[in-house]
């Protein structure tokens, strides 16, 4: 769904930049419960358990979002509502699995949702009553590395990326409501989350 044109000024230029509706890089001091939305208007917070910034590990930036063990934790967006994807959308990470899932980005309305989730064998677009899964980038287990993971939707088709590699798409089939309540990293649909870090999650809409 994502190309790069060429810029006027030379260069590279992203022609969505001006449709992302959150963007956080998760940097800054380790132990740090603050975590920086570059798009303003939005504003996250710890809901359960004790998320950090953490300097152990990052992609890009020297810092991450850790989720430090396998008990209930996340952040979610306080600002309401921080999503309208009713129409085609993009969530996408870097997820570095430790064990089991990693829900990487959580939008909830009643009655439904959708979610990115990541775990050692691939990536799940989740949307309501669709399930679409990627079965990973032919590398083996994703555990114990940076995993690039994407989640589209693009009219009436939802798509899932793992390592820049479309592995997976499927008809779109479920109704979703318009506004979004909230929106939650490594909550899960149940609450529960597990050992993991996540970084640079974007989504466009």
């Amino acid at each position: 769904m994502f190309t790069v044109g060429p810029s006027l000024f030379g260069g590279e230029r992203d022609p969505y930049a001006a449709s992302v509706v959150a963007l956080l890089h998760f940097n800054g001091t380790n132990g740090s419960t603050t975590f920086t939305d570059q798009i303003s208007a939005n504003t996250w917070a710890v809901i359960r358990g004790t998320p950090t910034i953490s300097t152990a590990q990052s992609k890009f930036g020297g810092g991450s979002l850790v989720i430090p063990d396998s008990s209930p934790s996340g952040i979610r967006n306080t600002n309401a509502p921080v999503l309208l994807v009713t129409g085609d959308y993009s969530v996408e990470a870097w997820v570095y699995i430790a064990t089991g899932d990693v829900t990487a980005f959580y939008a909830t309305s009643a009655p439904s949702g959708i979610a990115m989730t990541v775990n050692c064998s691939g990536v799940s677009h989740l949307r309501g009553t669709d399930s679409t899964i990627a079965t990973g980038d032919g590398g083996g287990s994703l555990a114990g590395r940076w995993v690039h993971a994407y989640i589209g939707r693009q009219g009436n088709n939802n798509y899932v990326a793992c390592n820049g590699v479309m592995v997976s798409s499927a008809g779109n089939t479920s109704t979703i409501s318009g506004t979004y309540t909230h929106a939650e990293v490594n909550t899960g649909f149940t609450g529960s989350g597990t050992a993991g870090y996540v970084d640079e999650l974007r989504v466009t809409n």
